[in-house]
């Protein structure tokens, strides 16, 4: 499995320094914003024994579920952790849907999308008619990935998220499309949480940028995410979902 930056290994093949670097990740208050782990280094080790999944019980989470490990081509550098399978409303294996996490020096690079195009190229191979995506209304990171892969707006889902869906039958949206797509979706979100939770999101997104540009200057990432954790952790839509 690869895409043109991204080459990918299963998390049983991972070094313990990965691992190590997975778990890290997992645990940085900005990357578990929406998606925290009670033991994140633990939940490596469990992914990494996992066997490759089978499709042959549709009941079995895992079993419908493949794990993978994003590494940059010309770095070498792990860049994010994704898993892909089948949706869990469906009955069957032809929906499927995933879960992405950038490592926290990587975010704004476009692997999002890059991943989501592997996942897309993968569920075509296997005959999948559709992928399905859903995510914290507040989070913008996610969406814009799924808007820039061709996903559309479909709804809201059984969370309360917005809902986007891929068709696979139909080719991808042009620039100008997806661009639309992204312009809708602000307009949604703007008209969702109200002028002033729009606001204080718009300011979060702002000081995470540059938190993000600091680090891949070179700046000591711990020392950073402690810093801008308290400069936003008073704001009520800085929350863990």
């Amino acid at each position: 499995m690869e895409t043109n930056r991204l080459y990918f290994k299963k998390f049983s093949q991972l070094s313990a320094e990965e691992k190590k670097i997975i778990g890290d990740s997992w645990a940085n208050p900005f990357n578990a914003r929406y998606n925290a782990m009670r033991d994140p280094y633990g939940a490596v080790e469990e992914l990494a024994a996992l066997c490759e999944p089978t499709f042959s019980n549709p009941d079995d989470y895992y079993d419908n579920m493949f794990y993978r490990v994003a590494f940059d081509k010309e770095s070498g550098k792990l860049v994010a952790t994704c898993r892909f399978g089948k949706y869990h409303a469906s009955k069957t294996a032809d929906v499927w849907d995933f879960g992405f996490n950038v490592v926290l020096s990587s975010w704004f690079k476009g692997y999002g999308a890059e991943i989501l195009d592997l996942i897309t190229t993968q569920a075509k191979i296997r005959g999948v008619k559709q992928i399905r995506g859903g995510a914290d209304i507040e989070n913008y990171g996610s969406y814009k990935a799924m808007v820039r892969a061709g996903y559309k707006y479909v709804g809201y889902d059984e969370d309360g998220d917005y809902e986007y869906m891929l068709d696979l039958s139909e080719e991808k949206p042009s620039a100008e499309e997806i661009d639309s797509t992204w312009n809708k979706h602000i307009t949604r979100t703007k008209k969702d949480l109200g002028e002033e939770k729009f606001a204080n999101l718009e300011y979060i997104n702002k000081k995470i940028f540059e938190m993000v540009k600091r680090i891949q200057n070179g700046e000591d990432e711990k020392t950073l995410v402690e810093e801008y954790f308290a400069q936003l952790n008073d704001v009520e839509e800085f929350k863990f979902c």
